[in-house]
């Protein structure tokens, strides 16, 4: 079963940082399109060691790709499914 995570402190902070990531990956798209080279965002998400299950948050998405899966609740927080992709670290795990 998946674990629950509320979306405060390191997740909260991980999908800020993907935000500001955006114009980053447009950026490097673009580059690596002019250049002749793969860029999807999968291409953006390996070179850069980021968990493209998650957008790097942590935190599993929807099953349409906008928001992030809810679990229940705490009180008045909600809590959402840690990403299984990565364990909840918004970073791509090799497998060892």
């Amino acid at each position: 079963m998946a674990r629950s995570v509320p979306f405060t402190g390191e997740h909260l902070a991980r999908f800020l940082a993907g935000q500001k990531r955006w114009n980053d990956a447009r950026e490097w798209r673009a580059r690596q399109t002019e250049a002749g080279r793969p860029s999807t965002w999968l291409d953006f998400c390996r070179s850069h060691g980021i968990c493209a299950a998650c957008a790097a948050a942590g935190v599993a998405l929807n099953g349409n790709g906008v928001g992030f899966k809810t679990l229940g609740w705490s009180a008045n927080l909600p809590l959402y499914e840690e990403c299984t992709a990565c364990g909840g670290t918004g970073k791509v795990v090799t497998p060892s």
